[in-house]
Formats: structure tokens, C-alpha cells, sequence
């Protein structure tokens, strides 16, 4: 029956593809990237302990002893 009229023929061929494992590897490469980014460069809220450079007025007592002090005990 190829010379009736109301027959259709759909010939769909499909090629199989294996790119899905590169997308899912390309992919899991540019996440990886990100995240490292992301700790690399500082992530927000993880530098909130600054350390601060200590004051320059410093006020520094030396006392004289009242009296000498005694000699050791010689044995």
C-alpha cells in the first residue's frame, strides 16, 4: 500500500548521544570553581574577629626597693 494516500511513513532516527557525562563533568567543574571562589576570597562572615593593633599610650611605674635587699646565705 506505499500508493495510498492517507499512509504516512515517519522515518525518525536518533543518534545516541554520550554528552551527558561531559555536561555533568563540566558542570561539577565550574561548582567546584564557585565554592572555592567563595572561600578563596573571603566568605562574609567569617572574618569578624580583626585583630587591632594595641594603644600607644602606654603608662610604665618603676619602684625603687625601700631598702636593699639582703644577700643570699652563703653555705
Amino acid at each position: 500500500m506505499p500508493d495510498d494516500p492517507r499512509t504516512t511513513i515517519f522515518d525518525v532516527t536518533t543518534a545516541p548521544s554520550g554528552e551527558g557525562g561531559l555536561y555533568l563533568l563540566v558542570g561539577a567543574l565550574v561548582v567546584s570553581a564557585l565554592v572555592g571562589a567563595y572561600f578563596l576570597f573571603g566568605a562574609p562572615g567569617l572574618h569578624t574577629d580583626i585583630a587591632h593593633a594595641p594603644d600607644r599610650d602606654l603608662t610604665v611605674t618603676v619602684e625603687q626597693p625601700g631598702a636593699p635587699a639582703k644577700p643570699a646565705p652563703q653555705r
